[in-house]
């Protein structure tokens, strides 16, 4: 993707190109600088809209969908009337002591009753079938909001929840600098293409139409944009070539290569003034330091053992010795404790504590004073956090066994160290900001996108020896919803030559073949074409690959209009001095009738018996030829055993409402004692 951005004077020192989508691969994004300024940094990262976020339903689905809401509330509402019309009695005993009312008076009351029942339920009905069809219109409009959307593509504003990517470039322009024009391209994977062709014929010439089916789930839709289609891969490996020095004089073995270079030495003196003005924290004190046995005589000094993680987590919270931040940065205590082997695991019968041996002197106080607590803390730790496998070690084991390689090679992610860090001076990779969420959404595009289908007649694959970009002629929009979309990208005139080709040995039937020559500057790639004649829609064949100006063999099915028809004769004849041979003659005439009203350029292609190499028993010879032909021989290229025979074709033009009339003969001979394998006769 390329993007194009004018800024105007007076230029900032800092260009954020955002709403770039999740799907962009860091380590392709370029940028220029077209003007009086120089780019001299260039970031990628994520930031999350607020301001234009979009809600998680637009206005009109939103609307939509409470208008069905208010709709079945009011169909489920007079449905529950009727239903308790319904159930309803008409007539109650009355409990008081009044004299009976007449029959007359009874019978007029009822009426009125069952009028007034009849009335409501007339009414109910009516608002209940007004609600219903209200409840089938808010249903289909809201159907046609969501089928809408969806169709738009999966490009939008970021809702409350997502994020997008931001490119950001950091300018250096002098003084008085006038409007610049920054260009951003970044690649994206999450895009297909397959090639697809039009001919549109009209006498001898051509129309040729290339098209594309192009799918893409990248996020963002391509609204009027240049689009240029490569069969190149973007993640080929290729070597690039290394120029070697030139030296004259005795032959030297070459150098060893070397796939890093070390670092340059001196590195810490830069932070020498660091150092002073913000001098390091002092190391904090190790218990087994106490234990200096350097005293000794006759013992070499030994180093202090290190701790476990675990008895460094006990020592931190019963002690107290140090009170630093375990901040991933700046944080230098980690290091004594990155290297500690976990605990071992535990025995099959519990361990006895050994009791500290009395030491004299102020060391040995110092020592029993200072390890009991460390053991008390380290044993309650043990018995309240460690797990099967020797006090967590397991657990701390699986963690890193599982952990994730740190990239090597991933150099456009490696960041200078802070001058507070131990790893100063060094390229360290930078910290992630959890995205592994955004990262498996984007991968799970990709691969659905990969998986789709491709429409009947398609190819997508191709070799990739030669590569071509196609471009289109003018401007395409393209929604990123991840399905087919068919897209014009050129068209350019050319010559076609119609002809027309039989073979009667197999089918008494004439079929048009229409020639076109590529007029592309570029190769045609394997892919389906849709043939039109003077505008009527004739056939759809295939293209197979093709050079610029190489010719494309575009079948256009049978003609009607010119007849063929063929016609053996065939007889045995004893040969030889003493009658041992066998002679089988076949005469072979073809018939061709053109009725239409156009001369017609046709090629008839026959075949003739042949031998087998070495088998002298068997003669096969060629007889009298009208017109004569010549040998045809289609697949040149295929190896010996599966190429072609004995084959041979006319060409001859026949004019309108004429006739041609073809012969030809052969003879085998063999002996007479043998019968060829399937008889005799060697046509049908």
């Amino acid at each position: 993707m390329r993007r194009v951005a004018t800024v105007r004077a007076p230029l900032p020192a800092r260009v954020r190109f955002v709403g770039l989508p999740m799907s962009v691969i860091d380590d392709t994004v370029r940028c220029e600088v077209a003007g009086g300024a120089v780019a001299t940094a260039v970031r990628t990262g994520v930031d999350v809209p607020a301001d234009d976020a979009r809600a998680e339903e637009s206005p009109e689905l939103r609307a939509a969908r409470r208008r069905v809401v208010i709709a079945e509330s009011e169909v489920e509402r007079l449905g529950a009337v009727s239903q308790q019309l319904e159930a309803d009695w008409l007539v109650e005993d009355d409990p008081s002591d009044e004299p009976v009312a007449t029959w007359g008076a009874v019978v007029a009351a009822r009426r009125e009753l069952v009028k007034l029942r009849a009335t409501r339920e007339h009414a109910l009905r009516d608002q209940l079938a007004t609600a219903r069809r209200e409840l089938a219109d808010a249903q289909r409009a809201a159907e046609v909001i969501v089928e809408r959307d969806r169709d738009a593509g999966n490009a939008r504003a970021a809702r409350l929840h997502e994020v997008r990517k931001h490119v950001e470039l950091d300018l250096v322009a002098p003084a008085g600098a006038s409007d610049i024009a920054v260009t951003l391209e970044y690649q994206v994977g999450a895009a297909r293409w397959a090639p697809s062709y039009v001919a549109r014929l009209d006498g001898d010439s051509a129309r040729f139409e290339l098209r594309a089916v192009v799918a893409q789930a990248s996020g963002e839709d391509w609204t009027s944009v240049a689009l240029r289609l490569s069969t190149a891969e973007p993640e080929q490996f290729t070597a690039l070539p290394e120029l070697h020095a030139q030296k004259i004089g005795r032959r030297q073995q070459e150098p060893a290569r070397r796939g890093f270079r070390p670092a340059p030495a001196g590195a810490e003196a830069l932070y020498a003034d660091y150092d002073l003005g913000f001098p390091p924290e002092a190391e904090p004190i190790v218990a087994s330091a106490v234990f200096d046995d350097s005293t000794y005589e006759g013992r070499a000094p030994t180093a202090p053992p290190r701790l476990s993680k675990l008895e460094a987590t006990a020592s931190l919270v019963a002690g107290g010795i140090s009170s630093e931040n375990w901040d991933e940065g700046t944080s230098r205590s980690k290091e004594m404790y990155a290297g500690a082997p976990p605990p071992p695991p535990p025995s099959a019968m519990p361990m006895q504590t050994t009791p500290a041996p009395k030491s004299r002197g102020f060391a040995g106080t110092i020592a029993g004073g200072v390890a009991a607590p460390f053991a008390l803390a380290a044993q309650g730790f043990a018995k309240k956090d460690a797990a099967p496998g020797g006090g967590g070690g397991e657990q701390l084991r699986q963690a890193v066994a599982t952990a994730a390689p740190t990239p090597r090679l991933d150099y456009g992610n490696l960041r200078m160290a802070p001058a507070s860090s131990p790893a100063r001076g060094k390229l360290v990779a930078a910290p992630g900001v959890g995205l592994d969420e955004h990262a498996a959404s984007v991968a799970d595009a990709i691969g659905k996108l990969e998986e789709l289908a491709l429409p009947h007649g398609h190819v997508a694959e191709w070799a990739h020896t030669y590569d071509y970009a196609f471009t289109s002629d003018g401007r395409i929009d393209l929604a990123s919803d991840g399905a087919w979309h068919s897209i014009a990208l050129t068209s350019r005139p050319g010559k076609a030559a119609l002809h027309h080709v039989a073979v009667p040995r197999e089918q008494a039937d004439v079929f048009r073949v229409a020639e076109i020559t590529n007029p592309f500057d570029g190769p045609l790639l394997p892919g389906p074409i849709d043939v039109y004649d003077r505008g009527q829609f004739l056939v759809t064949s295939e293209v197979d690959y093709t050079p610029p100006g190489g010719k494309v063999d575009v079948g256009l099915g049978v003609d009607p209009t010119v007849k063929i028809s063929r016609n053996v004769e065939f007889h045995e004849e004893a040969t030889g001095m003493l009658r041992g041979a066998l002679r089988l003659v076949h005469a072979v005439t073809i018939d061709i009738e053109n009725t239409s009203q156009r001369p017609v350029d046709i090629e008839v292609r026959e075949r003739v018996p042949v031998k087998r190499e070495g088998d002298d028993d068997v003669e096969v010879t060629l007889g009298k030829v009208e017109p004569a032909w010549e040998r045809w021989t289609p697949d040149a290229e295929a190896p010996r055993e599966s190429r072609l025979r004995g084959g041979y074709r006319w060409r001859l033009a026949v004019p309108p409402a004429a006739k041609r009339l073809l012969r030809t003969s052969y003879e085998v001979k063999i002996a007479g004692k043998h019968e060829l394998v399937g008889g005799n006769r060697r046509e049908p």
